[in-house]
């Protein structure tokens, strides 16, 4: 069962990724800056447009927002299943333990916002409740990781790909915060969009990544 629940997180990763491909495929157009744009624009698009029910054109985007807002649950999901494998790992150190604790409590509150995040859309009724939870949900994360990172690094048991691969996270969702919270207004102009824009993507792509080097080590140390 502990296998599973770390094997999964692989599936998890990969069903994440296959759906926001699909949404990014059927998203009609709009950004925030220009709704006359045609489909998704990488660069200039949040990942939280594929979860408006509206495109930013206007137009129907119900099966974008049902696969983006789905693939939000599933990696949740996914990765809280995941954790209830990885936990016990830290408990047989005495400092680790203690810090895996508060780490859960931070994950679990990290998560439940970014299921949040899905509920509330950044439609125009509903976004002052996104940012809310997006701000939330990324600075739990945030605190999650620095905790998670002492926690692997007072484990005796840790790799030394753990212990890197939590110290680079940590340091990349910091410089992530900072340019979300003091970065330039996406709403002002196309370059400060495609800052904000850029920055999400890289913070995505990292969670993922961490996400797959934790799962990788432990089944390699066989925990």
């Amino acid at each position: 069962m502990k296998n599973f629940k770390i094997i999964q997180s692989f599936w998890g990763i990969g069903i994440f990724i296959f759906l926001n491909l699909i949404a990014m495929y059927l998203y009609p157009g709009g950004t925030i800056l220009d709704s006359s744009t045609n489909g998704y624009l990488f660069f200039y698009n949040f990942f939280s447009n594929l979860g408006e029910w509206i495109a930013q054109n206007g137009e129907d985007n119900f099966y974008s927002a049902f696969l983006f807002n789905s693939s939000l649950l599933i990696l949740s999901t996914s990765y809280m299943m995941f954790y209830t494998a990885y936990y016990p790992f830290f408990l047989e150190d005495k400092k680790s333990r203690v810090l895996i604790k508060i780490s859960f409590f931070l994950i679990v509150l990290s998560l439940v916002s970014f299921v949040l995040v899905a509920v509330f859309s950044a439609e125009d009724s509903t976004f002052d409740m996104h940012i809310f939870f997006v701000k939330v949900a990324f600075r739990s994360l945030m605190l999650y990781s620095i905790f998670q990172t002492l926690a692997v690094y007072f484990n005796s048991a840790s790799s030394k790909i753990m212990i890197i691969s939590n110290i680079l996270f940590t340091i990349i969702l910091l410089l992530f915060i900072i340019v979300m919270e003091f970065g330039p207004n996406p709403f002002e102009n196309n370059e400060s969009l495609f800052i904000q824009v850029i920055a999400q993507k890289i913070i995505v792509f990292s969670i993922l990544l961490y996400y797959f080097i934790q799962g990788k080590e432990i089944l390699i140390l066989g925990k």
